[in-house]
């Protein structure tokens, strides 16, 4: 099941470099590219960030039957916010 793109905004190099270590912590299988796609066991995801506007756009391609798009939403959301995204 795919869900709806979520785009977050305020996505300075610092940011995306904590959102990336964070998503790796939690066994994400997470390039060191600014595009491409992210792999865990449960869901995976297209992902592309602009370094030029600070925004990175998600899409999950792939989760489990039990969770729903607005939860990973969120969860992107509140990730950011705490490696400081605006």
């Amino acid at each position: 099941m795919a869900c709806p793109t979520v785009t977050l905004t305020g996505i300075t190099a610092e940011v995306w470099e904590c959102c990336r270590r964070e998503a790796r912590r939690l066994g994400v299988n997470f390039p060191d590219d600014d595009s491409g796609t992210a792999y865990h066991p449960d869901a995976d995801a297209g992902y592309v960030w602009s370094r030029g506007d600070g925004t990175l756009q998600v899409t999950f391609t792939r989760i489990p039957s039990y969770i729903r798009c607005e939860m990973i939403a969120a969860r992107l959301r509140e990730g950011a916010r705490l490696c400081g995204a605006r």
